[in-house]
């Protein structure tokens, strides 16, 4: 079948929009909030959440969960997902649908997991939608029953704190291991071969579902690799994907990537960083990051762009996920972020297409600045423009005030549009 192609979408994140978390009502006052301010596309997980047991009350929708760990599955919660989803495309919202999370298919097992995507297609394939095969594709590898049946990462979290009783005969056994497995070489072959056979599961149900339907297919890899290495078959999927995390780190990882796998040929069909920094995860990555992952990813090539915010993703309270970070829904809600991302993507979308060249400059390892030029003319976005030797003439775009201004201010960020002649 011929495979649709992926937009320019900019998406929210709501990994557990379809659980009791976020009641009805809540639900369709944030998918208005976010059409409103410019999204196009939110990325809502069908089926078990991430971070928790099958069994985990936090797992359930107003029908129950989407499967029982015996593996049957819920008609009654399908039926939900496809009138909330249909809710959203009402208001002009592509779905992208998680199926499941990496790690869960050592709970169903493959056929059975082929199956409940199967059911899936059956229920959505009608509506407007973007399937994801899962997130995290190689999560806790050799380790999937650590949430079996009803624990959550919070549980682990207190679990971790009460073993740091011990931490330097934990220190000393890890160390001894790795000096161990450094000579030997068997723990490392024996991983190897645990992520193969996780990739090639996977590979297995992507194989099964993708010629029966048309839509995009997509898979969220771990941040240890992209979507094309997460499974055997990746002419099987429509683009390349990656994970940059949650790490101050990853922040020249969100420009670079996409151009390496541009230059390289391994962007066939488009790429999209499915997950960048969450605003307020750890009390951290806030507007500024926010338009800087915006801005260095779509220049750099990028097909759309993903945004999270930690209190949205997981519906938060102060109290679920906390050792995430304490942001709650409402704080989440509040912030002007996505008002400022919505404002920048429309710039975006009427100067350029995903079509074209990107040029860049860095110093001393940090990003100056990054372009790109198409027939219309060229967008450069400057992090800091007090840094850069040079700035084109054009339109000047303010990201974190939303607006054009007449002249290029001193300092802070900076997007200026040159627009060619004839």
């Amino acid at each position: 079948m011929a495979r649709s192609a992926i937009s320019n979408f900019l998406a929210d994140t709501w990994w557990y929009g379809l659980t009791t978390r976020l009641s009805r009502d809540a639900f369709e006052r944030l998918a208005a909030l976010r059409a409103d301010q410019g999204f196009s596309a939110v990325q809502l997980v069908v089926g078990i959440p991430p971070e928790v047991g099958p069994q985990n009350e936090n797992a359930r929708s107003e029908v129950g969960t989407a499967w029982a760990i015996s593996g049957e599955f819920n008609s009654a919660y399908l039926s939900l997902a496809r009138d909330r989803i249909r809710t959203l495309n009402n208001l002009g919202l592509t779905v992208a649908v998680y199926g499941a999370w990496g790690h869960q298919i050592a709970w169903l097992g493959e056929d059975r997991m082929a199956q409940w995507w199967l059911e899936l297609i059956t229920a959505l394939d009608a509506l407007d939608v973007i399937y994801v095969l899962c997130g995290e594709s190689n999560l806790w590898v050799g380790r999937e029953s650590m949430l079996l049946p009803d624990k959550s990462t919070d549980d682990l979290a207190r679990r971790w704190v009460r073993s740091q009783l011990g931490p330097r005969l934990a220190d000393f056994i890890r160390r001894f291991a790795n000096r161990v497995d450094r000579q030997l070489g068997l723990r490392s072959r024996l991983r190897r071969e645990k992520l193969e056979r996780r990739r090639r599961a996977w590979g297995y149900v992507l194989e099964r579902i993708s010629t029966q339907t048309e839509r995009p297919i997509l898979v969220h890899p771990t941040s240890t690799e992209t979507g094309y290495e997460a499974v055997p078959n990746p002419g099987r999927l429509s683009a390349n994907t990656a994970q940059t995390g949650h790490d101050p780190r990853a922040r020249n990882r969100i420009w670079r990537l996409p151009l390496e796998l541009s230059r390289e040929g391994r962007a066939v069909g488009g790429y999209v960083n499915l997950e960048p920094w969450y605003e307020g995860i750890g009390g951290r990555f806030w507007g500024e990051d926010q338009l800087f992952a915006y801005w260095a990813s779509m220049l750099a090539g990028a097909t759309a762009h993903c945004y999270g915010a930690h209190g949205v993703w997981n519906v938060g309270d102060g109290a679920f996920l906390s050792h995430w970070g304490d942001q709650t829904f409402e704080q989440a809600v509040a912030l002007d972020t996505p008002r400022l991302l919505g404002l920048s993507h429309a710039q975006y979308l009427d100067w350029l297409t995903s079509e074209g060249e990107s040029f860049y400059q860095e110093e001393d390892g940090d990003l100056i600045s990054i372009g790109r030029r198409s027939p219309k003319g060229s967008v450069s976005f400057f992090p800091e423009v007090s840094r850069a030797p040079e700035v084109p003439q054009g339109q000047v775009w303010l990201p974190m005030a939303g607006n054009v201004v007449g002249t290029v201010p001193a300092d802070g960020q900076v997007v200026v549009f040159s627009r060619f002649e004839g």
